[in-house]
């Protein structure tokens, strides 16, 4: 076995160990938080009664101290450690850094580019993930000999705006959403007009080497066809893609993979995905031996190694979140959740047979000052026709009850990365099972800024 794969496989199974007893605290739900009593049932013994002994703002303190430091030995620092140590960082192996993958880049012979900043017509932070991603697509597409670069799901097409006109790559936006589709062709015509001032390289952008496709992608879509289809000018010829995708939601991301490992057209892949929580984890009850279909079509797991494996829906959105934003802005949850948890509690108690479905109480949180308030709103939404009968004090926020709702919040954030690290892991193993060795993570973008800030190189 190839050494890089063989410490992947070690590292998978390190994390592993370390997640798996912990799988019932990552796919708790938080509007159960006093129903389930999760502080006393999911909070490990030890660490439970440290910060039992602590005050809230002396708590919250040393976890924003470990966050910035990392020297904290108490058994709230020892947990967050823990879970940092299981999680995806620069190894210089099978994880890079961009000045890593640079050097790769150069190594095989590839030019790098200068990075063309563009700020009109995209957020900030979406100008700080283009300009980045932009020059490293470029000298991929070229180191490749690449005909097109197709982004999947490419929505309003900010990445391939600038690598057509920028870097004059022929590009291609594929995606299902025929409204995004069109806002982002006429968008496309409108930029091309105003390069010369929008990027400050004084040169004009060029026409026609940006398309655009509706499709919906899967991991059969043939995507040389589709960009012989889309440039009918190269239909006569080979066609090697360049396949990438700046946040690409869900299963959208093993689809790239799988038509890569597939499809001999594909050169290379470049990949940052996103919305773990729409993975797709397919179980199926049909035999004593083989239950599980998750590594042929589904979201995840993918490499065979993790086959048998599931995470769970809230795990999943858990993986979403961000620790090192939270910790760098230093925010805590909204009192909203302790709401919602409070109003569960009550519905439980009193309305054991109500069902509240998803959604019904999108924004009341930010209209109340209190919970007596947000019980108000909430009564009359679902017509509970509770708020004339309960005692005062059950509407009243128990400072112990706040406490434990944030501390706790705090610490399940630190599975995010771990949960995070294995869905990226399984993906990158699976390149590797199926026989491509010049496959890495690169940490792309700051966190921070972007937390979804891994990507996914492959190279034919």
């Amino acid at each position: 076995m190839d050494p890089t794969m063989l410490k992947l496989r070690n590292h998978i199974d390190s994390l592993l160990s370390y997640l798996t007893p912990l799988l019932p605290l990552a796919n708790c739900h938080m509007v159960e938080f006093l129903t389930h009593n999760h502080w006393e049932t999911l909070v490990p013994k030890g660490l439970r009664e440290t910060l039992d002994d602590m005050d809230l703002d002396r708590a919250v303190g040393e976890f924003w101290n470990v966050q910035s430091d990392g020297s904290d030995k108490s058994p709230l620092g020892l947990w967050v450690l823990t879970a940092r140590k299981h999680c995806l960082s620069v190894n210089g192996d099978y994880c890079l850094s961009v000045e890593q993958l640079e050097q790769r880049i150069r190594d095989r012979g590839g030019v790098l580019p200068q990075e063309i900043p563009v700020k009109e017509f995209m957020n900030p932070k979406k100008s700080y993930e283009v300009r980045i991603m932009s020059r490293l697509l470029a000298s991929l597409h070229n180191m490749v000999s690449a005909s097109c670069s197709v982004e999947a799901g490419g929505g309003r097409g900010h990445l391939l705006v600038t690598a057509s006109h920028g870097y004059k790559l022929r590009c291609l936006t594929v995606d299902c959403d025929r409204t995004s589709l069109a806002s982002a062709e006429a968008r496309g015509k409108i930029i091309q007009k105003q390069w010369h001032a929008i990027s400050n390289t004084g040169s004009r952008g060029t026409e026609h080497l940006h398309r655009f496709a509706q499709l919906f992608v899967t991991e059969n879509t043939d995507l040389a066809t589709v960009v012989k289809e889309s440039f009918p000018e190269i239909a006569h010829k080979d066609v090697n893609v360049m396949l990438t995708g700046l946040h690409t939601c869900g299963d959208l991301g093993p689809s790239s993979l799988r038509i890569f490992a597939c499809q001999p057209t594909t050169s290379a892949v470049f990949n940052v995905p996103c919305c773990y929580h729409l993975l797709s984890e397919e179980i199926k009850e049909s035999t004593l031996f083989d239950d599980f279909q998750g590594a042929s079509g589904a979201g995840f797991p993918m490499s065979e190694h993790l086959r048998g494996f599931t995470l769970g829906r809230n795990a999943r959105m858990l993986s979403a979140q961000s620790l090192e934003r939270v910790a760098a802005k230093r925010q805590l949850p909204a009192r909203s959740l302790l709401y919602r948890a409070m109003l569960q509690a009550i519905i439980k108690k009193h309305k054991p047979d109500f069902v509240l479905t998803e959604g019904r109480l999108k924004r009341v949180g930010a209209k109340s000052r209190n919970f007596e308030e947000y019980f108000k709103i909430a009564d009359s939404i679902l017509k509970l026709d509770l708020v004339h009968t309960l005692p005062a004090d059950s509407l009243t926020v128990a400072d112990c009850q706040w406490k434990h709702m944030v501390l706790f919040y705090l610490i399940r954030l630190c599975l995010a990365q771990v949960i995070e690290s294995l869905i990226l892991f399984d993906r990158l193993l699976f390149l590797k099972e199926n026989g491509f060795n010049n496959t890495f993570l690169v940490k792309l973008f700051d966190p921070v800024l972007s937390p979804r800030c891994h990507s996914i190189v492959a190279i034919r």
